[in-house]
């Protein structure tokens, strides 16, 4: 099992033991989802290329390239080629930018086109700058704002939301779900995966490994559509400049320097340096040892120099789908993928990290079924997921989601796989969608997101043969409807999870207050 990560920060979860009492009643209720608010199904719903027709576009048009990025070390070569072929400008956001040889490498070469005069914009949230030796550890980002051309903005820094958080809970918990990189206004990058080694090793490197997905794509369209994504989230009123330190007594930018060139290195197969013959600053010596250990274990990422951005891809019709956060206004993402179920004829099959439906979601897949369309759901167990919260919760509901939807399949990963970090869908083979839109409040409610809309059935089938490939992996949850109308597990979460984790996640699971904050 994979070491837990709090889905809620010790400070948020602190604050929130204070203030629950106070706010639990106004809280819970402006969080549940409104059940009507998707309406229900239309009379006569659109094809799905009815639904594509009728999502978000630019003038400019909806044609681009489009690859998919499955593999963790492909998924890394793309976001350094793109960043090393930068000319203008870089625009970036991410939730998550780990304190290891990925985050500071990754930080190290924006530093390093900022230097040759690339224009750096980049936004990161203040809830999972994880790895810091203390609370607002900004040290590196400090440095990289040393450089004239570059801005970074902290998204919702938490202590401005202390107060408001009195009448309201969730808005200490608002963040930038969004991971995007834009080149030259020209190339983009966006999908599931932040940037630290959990996410760019293989099983085995690791302690925790998770399997996702990206997508690198070329047109004017859906780089306008992702611009203003990541504009409006920039604007917004409660983000924090990050300003050069004037103090600076410790200078970052040896090691964001050293980062960048061990990580370039060792990805283009020249191994790691004799660290005897660096002539390293002072006081690095220990820190070019940690990276480089690091860096020694990831074995399959050292075949950069052979990687292409493109492998011949053709131009199909791609659109992004965007939502606020609960700070904002825009929500494009929820009531069209409730629309893209109404639509669905065939088949749907949701890979998805973390699955706590609301009622509108549900209401839908459930009328998908009653259509026969098959549903293939697919998320961690407790064996291989990072948050068991949420997997507490899916526990209480995947029994109902089987007896009202008899054409549904629930499958899970086992101990032994890597966790699921993927937000996939896919559409009669017609349309998929990746992003990093999570089947739970947090996604649906609470934070901004933006998935990635493809209208193509080859690459639709693409990305389905690889999620029924995955499936094959998992364990299925089934069960048996007896004619008195009762239900019996054929088999479950208690057939292959330790006894003492099932009591834990069945005590958390009672706990149905906290479900809108998961």
């Amino acid at each position: 099992m994979p070491s837990q990560t709090p889905r809620l920060p010790s400070l948020i979860a602190c604050l929130f033991v204070l203030v629950t009492v106070a706010t639990l009643g106004p809280a819970i209720a402006a969080a549940a989802p409104a059940t009507g608010a998707a309406g229900p199904a239309e009379a006569s719903p659109p094809s799905l290329a009815g639904v594509f027709a009728s999502l978000p576009v630019t003038p400019a048009g909806d044609l681009a390239r489009v690859r998919l990025l499955s593999g963790n070390e492909e998924a890394w070569y793309a976001r350094w080629h793109l960043l090393e072929a930068a000319q203008k400008t870089i625009t970036s956001t991410y939730f998550i930018v780990d304190q290891d040889v990925f985050g500071f490498s990754f930080l190290g070469l924006l530093r390093k086109k900022a230097r040759q005069g690339v224009a750096v914009r980049l936004m990161i949230d203040d809830r999972f700058l994880r790895g810091a030796k203390k609370w607002h550890d900004y040290d590196e980002l400090q440095e990289l704002a040393r450089e004239p051309n570059v801005q970074i903005r902290i998204y919702n820094p938490i202590e401005r939301q202390l107060l408001p958080a009195l009448l309201d809970v969730r808005k200490v918990l608002v963040s930038n779900h969004d991971k995007i990189i834009i080149v030259d206004d020209r190339l983009c990058l966006t999908g599931g995966r932040n940037i630290g080694r959990d996410y760019f090793v293989q099983m085995g490197e690791h302690t925790n490994v998770f399997q996702d997905l990206d997508v690198v794509l070329e047109g004017p369209g859906v780089v306008q559509q992702l611009q203003k994504a990541f504009d409006e989230e920039w604007k917004a009123l409660p983000n924090r400049d990050v300003k050069k330190d004037p103090i600076n007594l410790v200078s970052q930018s040896a090691k964001l320097d050293l980062a960048f060139h061990l990580m370039n290195r060792y990805l283009n197969g020249m191994g790691l340096p004799d660290l005897s013959r660096l002539d390293l600053p002072r006081g690095m010596e220990k820190t070019a040892r940690t990276l480089c250990d690091q860096l020694a274990g990831f074995k399959r990422l050292s075949s950069y120099a052979s990687f292409r951005l493109f492998r011949g891809e053709r131009l199909k019709p791609v659109r992004i789908l965007d939502r606020h956060s609960l700070l904002g206004t825009r929500r494009d993402i929820t009531p069209n993928l409730i629309r893209l179920i109404d639509a669905a004829r065939r088949e749907i099959l949701i890979q998805n990290a973390y699955v706590v439906l609301d009622e509108a979601a549900e209401a839908a897949l459930r009328r998908a079924s009653a259509r026969g369309v098959r549903i293939f759901l697919c998320t961690n167990s407790a064996e291989s997921t990072n948050h068991q919260s949420t997997v507490a919760f899916f526990l209480t509901d995947w029994k109902r989601l089987l007896a009202t939807m008899p054409t549904a399949r629930i499958l899970v990963y086992p101990k032994g796989q890597p966790c699921i970090h993927t937000k996939a869908f896919v559409f009669d083979d017609e349309i998929a969608v990746v992003g990093t839109y999570n089947l739970d409040p947090l996604s649906m409610v609470i934070n901004s997101e933006v998935v990635t809309v493809v209208a193509d059935p080859p690459f639709a089938r693409q990305l389905a043969l690889r999620m029924k490939d995955d499936f094959k992996k998992c364990l299925e949850y089934k069960i048996r409807r007896e004619p008195d109308g009762r239900v019996t597990v054929l088999f479950g979460p208690e057939d292959h999870t330790q006894a003492d984790v099932m009591k834990k996640l069945e005590r958390f699971g009672r706990l149905k207050f906290l479900r809108p904050l998961i």
